[in-house]
């Protein structure tokens, strides 16, 4: 039986595979130490560069990691909702591979721990990101 998982961090993925993998591999080293489950969400707006394939290599390496691939190209926000839809985590949140939504600042007042830890990594996030903290659903 698998154990519950805390974090479901969803990202959307449309034509990234030049910061893929090393989103991924920050993703690996930082959210270990904070000590929870966790599970990470890619989901693949239908890429036409090899992001589908650089997923489906993660898939098969790391037991974390889950893929949706979209047949068609849907947008960020149905793959936000098919990312959500498919969590198991008592938290859902968004994370962003690329810089399309704006950065996030280290010196945040009220933060969660969790949100300060991925602010220092200099992660970028979606709007969703600032109610990860006060609902399980996104």
């Amino acid at each position: 039986m698998r154990e519950p998982v805390t974090y479901s961090v969803v990202i959307p993925v449309y034509n990234d595979e030049q910061m893929l993998y090393d989103t991924y591999k920050r993703l690996k080293r930082i959210i270990p130490p904070i000590g929870e489950n966790y599970e990470l969400i890619f989901v693949n707006d239908n890429s036409t560069d090899r992001s589908a394939d650089m997923l489906r290599v993660f898939c098969a390496a790391d037991i974390r990691v889950r893929a949706i691939h979209f047949a068609s190209s849907f947008g960020y926000d149905a793959a936000v909702a098919a990312g959500a839809d498919h969590a198991s985590g008592e938290q859902k949140i968004v994370m962003e591979v690329s810089d399309r939504f704006r950065s996030v600042s280290a010196g945040l007042q009220g933060a969660s721990p969790f949100y300060v830890v991925w602010a220092k990594e200099g992660f970028t996030h979606s709007p969703l990101w600032d109610f990860a903290s006060e609902s399980a659903a996104c």
